[in-house]
């Protein structure tokens, strides 16, 4: 078989477990029916690998990754994330994480390697598509797996009054405020939406000059949100104000909440067609009552050196 040959064979495997991923995730998406309860971050993923097969495109640009949010204990969602190598399920094993606001991140990465070593030695058949027996596995020994991976803790560490669920402990939430002299790059201002939605964090990020990122969720994934973007090249960056307060569960941490509705980017300016969005002045009154709206004034304070009648942080 000659190098054309043997490519052109590759090329017809690859495409034909990448058909089978869609497939796959179509069925996943008539099982998990419920709002809610199946995302995808960026449909592009899907286009781009669907033109991968027709022929339409060479390139593969994405891998196809979504996320189960479902309610596996009592009063609070658990996020399964799953992404697809190209050459999943034939010859690659999908990366599959169980995280949620009350899972420490040692004991995610202990959880991740028992699904691994479940698929490893309990999934025979790697040629379909596997990713439903998994979830399967892992919504019927959710606790089992908590119990297993959580550390030991003895009773009177769990605080009055506060419901202790096996393997979870209480989380702190944080609310970051970050302050740059300006944010133009849009690889950066992609990753930064990304690092923030794939972490479950709410809050908002201000391209331009200058540029100013709110999140909020729990501290260990505040923190390595922090970690992600900090090392991004910055002219000048830092965290100019944090709010934490402790809690036990998903329904108190979104009570802390004051960006319900996730984590987009804002601009605070008045549009000029003819002018890029980051080169738009930011309007001073605009970002004033976006603030008020979510609860945020006293934050004018921090971030500008206003005054302002609230000083209570979270509320």
């Amino acid at each position: 078989m000659d190098d054309s040959n043997a490519e052109e064979v590759q090329r017809a495997l690859l495409k034909n477990g990448l058909q089978k991923q869609l497939d796959e995730f179509q069925m996943l998406s008539a099982i998990f029916c419920n709002p809610g309860e199946l995302h995808v971050d960026d449909y592009g993923c899907i286009d781009n690998l669907n033109s991968y097969i027709n022929g339409e495109t060479n390139r593969l640009t994405t891998k196809l990754d979504y996320r189960f949010d479902l309610p596996l204990v009592p009063n609070q969602k658990v996020q399964i994330l799953v992404e697809l190598p190209h050459l999943y399920p034939a010859l690659e094993i999908p990366r599959i994480v169980i995280r949620s606001a009350v899972i420490p991140r040692d004991q995610e990465r202990l959880l991740t390697s028992k699904i691994e070593q479940y698929i490893e030695e309990e999934v025979v058949e790697r040629e379909e598509p596997y990713v439903y027996q998994v979830v399967g596995w892992i919504q019927d020994n959710f606790t089992e797996l908590m119990q297993t991976t959580g550390e030991k803790k003895e009773s009177n560490h769990t605080a009055p009054g506060k419901r202790s669920v096996p393997g979870i402990e209480p989380v702190v939430f944080e609310r970051v405020w970050i302050y740059s002299h300006h944010l133009k790059s849009k690889t950066k201002r992609q990753t930064i939406i990304k690092t923030a939605r794939d972490l479950q964090l709410t809050g908002f990020s201000r391209p331009g000059k200058p540029a100013i990122i709110c999140v909020e969720g729990s501290q260990h994934d505040t923190q390595a949100f922090w970690r992600t973007i900090k090392p991004l090249k910055w002219q000048k960056i830092q965290i100019k104000f944090n709010e934490t307060e402790t809690v036990s569960s998903e329904n108190e941490m979104a009570a802390l909440r004051h960006f319900q509705s996730g984590f987009r980017e804002e601009l605070f300016c008045e549009m000029d067609e003819d002018s890029d969005t980051e080169d738009q002045p930011m309007s001073m009154s605009l970002f004033m009552k976006f603030l008020e709206k979510h609860n945020c004034g006293y934050i004018k304070k921090e971030l500008f050196g206003f005054h302002n009648s609230s000083e209570n942080a979270i509320s």
